[in-house]
């Protein structure tokens, strides 16, 4: 398991996304020189404030433990850090699950009716990415070719059940008569959009039962394009921005080199590319995490794997009948 590092570490220009994101940035690299794959749009530069309030009631509060995710350099998001607001005896760290990052907050003893802070104010250039050019080069990639890191996004996820045999039914629906790749993830594209109709806020279900109701939000309709894209050889994975998630779907040209594209699963229709500026918060969708067992009669932790990266508050000194802290996440706008 990697070792935290300092917040100071957390921003050096790039230097935690060259090895995450190496393969990113070749790509991008190799789409500009050969006009293929997306394309960078116009970017914006946002200051956004990321981090938690924690208070305390009904007694004082020992140290704490918080995490929750914030953004990580991608080719078309850079990032900045603005400033610090830390209460005093806080520090901040940071791990790294690959495709996303949490930052660690440690909280001294809160006082009861008090409250601490740790909050940090990023500047975000994101850049909206555009349809490639050209689309008749793309392939389905080869899966024994592909790097292991590839495996999570050709396999079931929590949610996306690309192993049930509902879904691979429909994916060899959808894959017949298709001879070229783009027209047929577009052919999945438009079948999901079509099926299950926006619903927003919709409780939150797995993809079989949004295609039973007919009915879900921006998660039931990005988990189904991706259950179906994955069941038909075609790596696909979540992307996360703050309220709102995405589908982005992994195609290779004739020499192999492969591309990322977007495509907005829920809102208005865009595929191959998407206009949104707002910050990247995860990509993927497993994770695995140790989070407190809130099942268990005695305080233990337990590891499970996760669609999206949750926000967790821990005290290794909480005792029965003592303060209760309250959490508070902010992930907004710096104005």
């Amino acid at each position: 398991m990697p070792r935290p590092a300092t917040i100071a570490a957390l921003f050096l220009p790039l230097a935690l996304a060259v090895v995450v994101c190496a393969a990113e940035e070749k790509n991008a690299a190799s789409a500009a020189a050969t006009n293929r794959g997306p394309k960078l749009g116009e970017p914006d530069v946002q200051k956004w404030k990321i981090g938690m309030i924690v208070s305390a009631g009904g007694g004082p509060v020992g140290r704490l433990t918080g995490t929750t995710t914030i953004p990580m350099p991608w080719p078309e998001q850079k990032l900045k850090l603005i400033a610090q607001d830390l209460s005093p005896g806080a520090t901040v760290s940071y791990k790294p699950f690959g495709t996303a990052r949490q930052i660690i907050v440690n909280l001294p003893r809160i006082a009861d009716g008090k409250e601490v802070h740790a909050i940090l104010t990023i500047e975000v250039t994101r850049h909206t990415i555009l349809p490639p050019d050209e689309t008749d080069v793309y392939v389905v990639p080869n899966a024994a070719s592909l790097p292991a890191d590839f495996k999570p996004y050709l396999n079931a996820s929590p949610s996306i059940e690309s192993g049930h045999p509902r879904i691979k039914a429909i994916a060899k629906q959808l894959a017949e008569g298709q001879t070229k790749a783009w027209p047929h993830v577009k052919a999945i594209y438009d079948w999901v959009r079509k099926t299950i109709q926006y619903k927003k806020d919709a409780p939150l279900t797995t993809c079989v039962e949004a295609i039973d109701k007919g009915t879900g939000d921006c998660n039931e309709l990005t988990s189904t394009f991706i259950a179906i894209c994955r069941a038909s050889g075609i790596p696909a994975r979540t992307v996360r921005i703050p309220g709102h998630c995405y589908p982005e779907f992994y195609l290779e040209d004739e020499q192999q080199h492969g591309y990322w594209f977007p495509a907005e699963a829920s809102g208005t229709e865009a595929f191959g590319g998407i206009r949104t500026h707002t910050p990247i918060l995860q990509k993927g969708d497993s994770f695995h995490v140790t989070t407190p067992d809130t099942n268990s009669a005695r305080p233990r932790m337990k590891t499970e794997t996760v669609r999206f990266l949750p926000s967790s508050l821990t005290s290794p000194s909480m005792k029965p009948g003592g303060g209760q802290p309250q959490l508070k996440l902010v992930c907004e706008p710096a104005e």
